[in-house]
């Protein structure tokens, strides 16, 4: 039986569709016209999820094998071009390999080693092995007390011995699925739709996440 979510208007039958439809990253608009409710209403339920799922806590602190990567996502602003970074938005993850769980957030315009170290030291418990790529900002993580290897992506993506950042790379390949649908998002959204994106990934099943949905829907005022 499929308990109704209390503060809900909608029937049980339209709730579990929106929530299943919200599971499957069906835009607003068309789990809208699926159901036949207002897009308006699904953007609100939509935008409730998304709100009490940034409120949750943030995985504990890494350790063991941990990879760490950075990212840019978003356009370039209008008349700039080519393949670099400038003016996208820059983000930084960290992955760690024995539990596959991720941790991300969006960095400063200029991500070097006094922005990224701090953050690998908030997140990530000391004497780990930290696996990386050949950016420089990462040579300083040996003096922050861990033990860091490199994979030079201009040589190979794994090393003989197993370093690689494959698993942080395909972090940031599923959080590019999820920006592209949101066409046109703008800069300042990026951070909020962040967590969704992490939440999505570190959940291992769709019915883990349904129950995660539901007792957010549950225990808004």
């Amino acid at each position: 039986m499929y308990k109704h979510i209390r503060y809900s208007h909608l029937s049980n039958y339209k709730l579990r569709l929106l929530i299943n439809d919200w599971i499957s990253e069906i835009p607003a608009r068309e789990c809208a016209r699926r159901i036949r409710v207002n897009w308006k209403t699904v953007l609100r339920y939509y935008g409730l999820i998304r709100k009490g799922l940034a409120q949750l806590p943030d995985p504990p602190l890494f350790s063991g094998i941990v990879e760490v990567d950075e990212s840019y996502f978003g356009s370039k602003p209008h008349g700039i071009y080519g393949r670099g970074t400038y003016g996208r938005v820059p983000f930084f993850g960290i992955k760690e390999r024995k539990s596959g769980q991720v941790w991300a957030c969006i960095v400063g315009s200029n991500p070097n080693h006094s922005v990224l170290v701090p953050i690998i030291q908030e997140r990530v418990t000391p004497g780990s092995l930290v696996y990386s790529d050949g950016f420089g900002a990462y040579a300083h993580l040996s003096d922050a007390g861990y033990r860091h290897r490199v994979v030079n992506h201009g040589k190979t993506y794994v090393t003989y011995d197993g370093v690689h950042t494959n698993g942080i790379e395909s972090f940031w390949a599923y959080a590019n699925h999820h920006f592209q649908k949101l066409r046109g998002l703008p800069r300042d959204r990026y951070a909020e739709h962040l967590k969704e994106v992490i939440i999505r990934f570190n959940t291992s099943s769709r019915a883990k996440l349904r129950l995660l949905v539901r007792r957010i829907l549950n225990r808004r005022p």
